[in-house]
């Protein structure tokens, strides 16, 4: 993506390429622990801020609230997240990584730091700085 062919571009249309160029450049560490790219992004938001609503968990990682407690389900089943009940509030749930879980998490954080990944960053970076 050159920030000179972007400049005109809508900018939900430049963040989902970008989305999708890291995604692809990421395939193989998703692949590799067996995840799709959101149940990466749950992870990833338990590895920055762990113990979160699931509320939060959804908001943090840009899925809807059904989409959200069925990859929790599936990652809680191969033991990458654990879920708790809400200690003030018996009504909700807590979810964190499992020591499994943040493992994995940091491995594939650690490969984000390829060049491609680098390199959308930084085309991002400039587009989002010519819209400021």
């Amino acid at each position: 993506m050159k920030v000179a062919e972007t400049v005109g571009t809508d900018l939900a249309v430049l963040l989902a390429r970008a989305q999708r160029q890291i995604e692809r450049a990421l395939a193989e560490a998703y692949a590799e622990f067996d995840l799709t790219a959101e149940q990466w992004r749950i992870l990833s938001v338990l590895l920055d801020d762990p113990g979160q609503t699931m509320t939060r968990l959804a908001d943090g990682a840009a899925l809807q609230a059904g989409t959200l407690t069925r990859h929790v389900d599936r990652l809680v089943e191969r033991g990458l997240v654990l879920r708790k009940i809400h200690a003030a509030d018996k009504r909700r749930a807590v979810v964190a990584l499992s020591p499994v879980g943040a493992s994995a998490a940091r491995e594939i954080r650690a490969r984000q730091q390829t060049e491609a990944v680098a390199r959308v960053a930084r085309d991002l970076r400039a587009v989002l700085d010519t819209i400021a």
